[in-house]
């Protein structure tokens, strides 16, 4: 068993890591590497603890009597070389199965989801562009994810807006569609699925999608400060309608990408700071997950190495 251990020590490190560093990270690198990063960490680090699990409770559930005849290796070299005891695998395979099932479901739900999306921005969108005005009596815009997807704006919100805040707001969903930011907060999900402990990374990911999205609006209206006026401005004017509407009706209750629903005050902040630019946290994150990935990579080679040497004596003995 003690083969698992350092590997197993680094795994927990690095979701202690993505966990507690996270939102530093969006704060303090570009939006486009913390997001990016933050996505396919929350991946490999739920895939290498997922294996690590796995490789633990093949290890001692293989010393089952049964289950050695079924493979045709011996127990006692499997033992000898792979040392893990049989409550130890069974309760690693018990939490194996957990996971799987909490992933299957949450890739499953996130499928049938971006079928419906697909399905209404495919109709609310018809032969005409990404953008779409509609008439609803709740006052909003976001991005609406599909094949090609589109960008949902209230007519009563872009009639109250001025220039400036429909230009930061229409930049700000357009790239929400371009980038498919969508992805990174669902494969986040689904990594969270896999990996509970990865919870608090769901947040930090949200706000990264959101900054990213207001940084290419400042490359489309040229102006930081503007863009920070102009989305405070926007937020303030969606909570007015809103609360003015007797009943508002949604265009939709599907998980969208909202300009003015959330994280307001950080990322204004953020507009009326300087651009970020690259962090050493990134650097490290990077390293750390590499680290763990080729650990995981060893310990199932081990594995492998370990039960060939079983299978090979059985069939020297026998």
């Amino acid at each position: 068993m003690t083969i698992f251990i350092p590997d197993f020590v680094l795994c927990l490190a690095t979701t202690g890591a993505l966990a507690l560093f996270a939102r530093s990270l969006v704060d303090r690198a570009r939006p486009s590497v913390a997001v990016p990063l933050l996505a396919i960490g929350c991946l490999v680090n739920a895939a290498s603890m997922g294996l690590l699990l796995s490789l633990l409770a093949l290890a001692g559930l293989a010393q089952l009597p049964a289950v050695a005849a079924a493979g045709d290796w011996s127990i006692d070299v499997l033992a000898l070389n792979l040392p893990v005891p049989l409550v130890i695998g069974a309760a690693a395979g018990a939490v194996v199965a957990v996971l799987l099932a909490r992933t299957f479901w949450r890739a499953g739900r996130i499928v049938f989801v971006l079928g419906q999306s697909d399905r209404l921005s495919r109709r609310i969108r018809g032969a005409g562009g990404p953008i779409a005005i509609v008439d609803t009596g709740a006052a909003d815009a976001f991005t609406l994810a599909g094949v090609k997807g589109c960008v949902v704006i209230s007519r009563e919100l872009f009639g109250a807006l001025g220039s400036a805040e429909r230009q930061m707001l229409t930049a700000h969903e357009m790239s929400h569609l371009r980038r498919r930011h969508h992805l990174y907060v669902q494969a986040t999900d689904i990594a969270i699925a896999a990996n509970p402990a990865l919870a608090r990374v769901a947040d930090p990911m949200r706000l990264g999608v959101e900054r990213w999205a207001d940084e290419d609006a400042v490359a489309v209206t040229g102006d930081r400060a503007a863009a920070a006026a102009a989305l405070a401005n926007t937020a303030l004017i969606r909570s007015a309608l809103r609360r003015a509407a007797p009943t508002p009706r949604p265009v939709t209750t599907l998980p969208v990408l909202c300009v003015a629903a959330s994280h307001i005050s950080q990322r204004a902040r953020a507009l009326l700071s300087s651009a970020p630019g690259r962090t050493a946290l990134g650097t490290a994150l990077t390293v750390m997950l590499i680290v763990t990935g080729a650990g995981t990579v060893g310990s199932t080679l081990q594995v492998h190495d370990g039960f060939e040497h079983a299978e090979k004596h059985c069939h020297h003995t026998a």
